[in-house]
């Protein structure tokens, strides 16, 4: 499936109002089963058969992931009025990027 049918189906479960972060498209293309695996989860995801990530610091959304092959990763980002507002797919580095921004993840150093 060519990325931009991935993002209609994924809008179709969460809504047209759902953004999609630069490296998606690259990473559609490139992890296999990616339709399948990753529209399921949605699925689960808007059903609220798939836990949310909960933590002092996401005031105001509610983050869900998924690991998707060894190093691949989706997010979803849902703000707490109900609807889904991002959808992220990234390497192992993004997605530390983006949950240390998000304040759910710890630094890796050590002191």
């Amino acid at each position: 499936m060519n990325p931009e049918e991935l993002k209609l189906q994924i809008m179709a479960i969460f809504g047209s109002q759902v953004l999609f972060n630069a490296e998606f498209d690259n990473l559609a293309e490139s992890i296999k089963n990616i339709d399948e695996t990753l529209i399921s989860w949605c699925v689960s995801v808007k059903e609220g058969k798939i836990l949310p990530i909960f933590h002092k610091k996401l005031r105001d959304s509610i983050v869900f992931i998924k690991k998707i092959g060894s190093s691949n990763r989706c997010i979803i980002i849902k703000v707490k009025n109900g609807e889904f507002k991002e959808v992220h797919l990234g390497d192992h580095q993004y997605y530390n990027y983006l949950t240390k921004r998000l304040g759910i993840k710890k630094s890796s150093y050590t002191y």
